[in-house]
């Protein structure tokens, strides 16, 4: 993949993960999301090494600052199933990370992030009919202004709030 250039008042670019970039993207995702919820270092190792592809990083100005991660499957909700596994083939895409660093949040960057993957997964892998990922009711409408739409509660839990399954269709 060649990076993509993006647009802004940062000096940035999208391109997939590299191993230099793993241990800050462990960092990353550790302190995006409550204890007990972030993917583990080998769940983030596992898809590394099986969907390397649909692991891409944020860089601006040369530092690493977000990362999403996805894995493909054969189910069309995301499932405690397919966050283990990679279905190569799979028409659906399970979302399992959106992580931003702290010094980031909260100014757009993650919705461009996220506009940039979305636009990524169209044109590279026109196979993919569905991106589905898991959110908490205060995230619902981050992710509906960046085009996806909430379908109901997830079976999907960690902590003690709910989730909700969250996609879009991409055919």
């Amino acid at each position: 993949m060649e990076p993509i250039h993006v647009q802004g008042p940062y000096k940035a670019i999208i391109r997939q993960i590299t191993e230099e970039d793993f241990d800050i993207v462990c960092q990353t995702e550790q302190k995006s999301f409550p204890e007990g919820e972030p993917a583990s270092v080998k769940q983030l190792r596992d898809r590394f090494n099986a969907a390397k592809e649909l692991f891409l990083v944020f860089v601006i100005d040369g530092e690493v600052i977000g990362h999403i991660c996805g894995t493909r499957s054969n189910d069309d909700l995301l499932t405690f199933q397919s966050m283990y596994e990679h279905i190569p083939g799979g028409k659906y895409l399970c979302i399992h990370s959106v992580c931003i660093h702290e010094k980031f949040q909260r100014k757009g960057v993650a919705s461009v992030m996220v506009n940039h993957y979305t636009a990524y997964i169209k044109q590279n892998f026109p196979d993919i009919v569905l991106i589905n990922l898991v959110a908490l009711d205060y995230l619902i409408s981050f992710y509906e202004k960046v085009g996806f739409q909430c379908v109901g509660s997830s079976s999907v839990n960690f902590g003690k709030l709910p989730w909700y399954n969250i996609q879009m269709k991409l055919q």
